[in-house]
């Protein structure tokens, strides 16, 4: 065994182990290999999209990637999809194009947020169809994906056959999606989202659908109440657009069985796994505040600077938090949408700034594939059902 590249200081001992990565290769070699098509031959798929190509992904998002697979290991599959008809990745060599609304399929899509939404379109597609994990490129993961949630998923004796990150209520986070092959509720999720974008081209006016109607009733102080202080650039009701696919999510979960016999306000409360978002993905966050420059700062700041420091002091506090007690960071761009760059834009901007040798970034970056939690689960949160249920149909206003 390699020596260790940096100790697990005594506080945190009982909460972390050094493993060995399950994946040995390079960066490059990684990915390198997943530029290649591979035929689904299992449930344990981790699905991501990056429009232009996986070769064409920012490097700390490939650093991302090939950290999936040194955690994971070789029993997962991962796939970045894209949007290219010549790339052994292209997205309609997994999904049909049936499935898929036509903006995506004839790449008429327009506005700023087209990357974004097509992804919103391959992640139910892909696991209704095909089952596994879609993640965004920019998560930053701390937790093999059999911990985080697919041990409990595949477990035949377990009612729970999806998972999703909470923010609070019914209100789930769509950065990170896990789902059995053929979930019924994954794919009426997926089919309201594509009615919804039937004939369309851009996301604008789509909130101002009758089927997402309780949306407009919606308090828009309550993600700041329960700890998420996002700032925007735009409108609530733009913020809403932009996360029409969230909206769905949240409309399912208000409706009653209204005679097909399902009902998918009680499958939501039964057989969806819900975990806490904000302990789980956005650690980062709670420590040293949601603008990204904070967050690009504290972890920018060197391991041999003044520990007195009250840079120092937030940077130990921020990296440890995500390393002891976290499933993955959720990096986010924030482009066109938040007053401020956020930290995947910053490292857009400053390559290699993810893990600058000697920066508590460089130490996230290790203790993520070496480092293994002792904890036993994960911040889980059961909720309930909405109060403003209704017995209609998925097309039904």
């Amino acid at each position: 065994m390699a020596p260790h590249q940096f100790t697990i200081p005594p506080e945190f001992q009982a909460d972390l182990k050094y493993v060995e990565p399950r994946d040995a290769r390079t960066d490059e070699e990684i990915i390198a290999a997943l530029n290649a098509y591979t035929p689904v031959a299992s449930e344990k798929n981790i699905w991501a999209f990056w429009d232009s190509g996986i070769q064409s992904m920012p490097a700390w998002c490939k650093r991302n990637v090939a950290n999936w697979s040194r955690l994971c290991g070789p029993s997962w599959t991962i796939r970045v999809l894209d949007a290219r008809p010549d790339s052994p990745n292209y997205a309609l060599k997994y999904v049909p194009a049936d499935t898929l609304p036509e903006t995506f399929t004839k790449g008429t899509m327009d506005g700023p947020y087209t990357g974004p939404h097509s992804a919103d379109f391959l992640r139910g597609a892909c696991l209704y169809l095909h089952g596994g994990v879609f993640m965004d490129v920019g998560i930053l993961l701390v937790l093999d994906l059999d911990r985080v949630c697919w041990s409990t998923l595949a477990d035949d004796s377990s009612p729970r056959n999806v998972a999703v990150p909470c923010m609070y209520d019914v209100v789930m986070a769509n950065h990170f999606v896990a789902s059995r092959k053929g979930d019924p509720f994954i794919k009426r999720w997926h089919d309201l989202f594509v009615y919804l974008w039937a004939n369309r081209t851009s996301h604008a006016g789509m909130a101002g659908s009758p089927l997402l109607a309780y949306a407009t009733r919606l308090d828009i102080t309550a993600a700041a109440r329960n700890g998420y202080h996002f700032e925007f650039a735009v409108d609530p009701m733009t913020v809403f657009e932009y996360i029409t696919q969230v909206l769905c999510w949240g409309r399912l979960c208000r409706l009653e069985d209204a005679g097909d016999g399902f009902s998918c306000a009680d499958y939501a409360v039964d057989n969806i796994l819900w975990f806490n978002s904000l302990n789980e993905d956005w650690a980062l966050e709670t420590v040293v505040g949601f603008p990204g420059q904070k967050a690009f700062d504290a972890l920018s700041t060197r391991l041999d600077a003044d520990p007195e420091s009250e840079e120092y002091k937030t940077a130990y506090k921020a990296a440890w938090r995500v390393l002891t007690h976290s499933s993955m960071q959720k990096v986010s761009h924030s482009k066109k949408i938040s007053p401020s760059p956020g930290l995947g834009y910053l490292w857009d901007e400053n390559d290699g700034a993810d893990c600058e040798p000697g920066t508590f970034g460089e130490l996230l970056r290790y203790g993520s594939v070496h480092f293994e939690q002792t904890r036993e689960s994960i911040a889980i949160v059961q909720i309930e059902k909405p109060k403003d249920t209704l017995k209609k149909g998925v097309f039904e206003a």
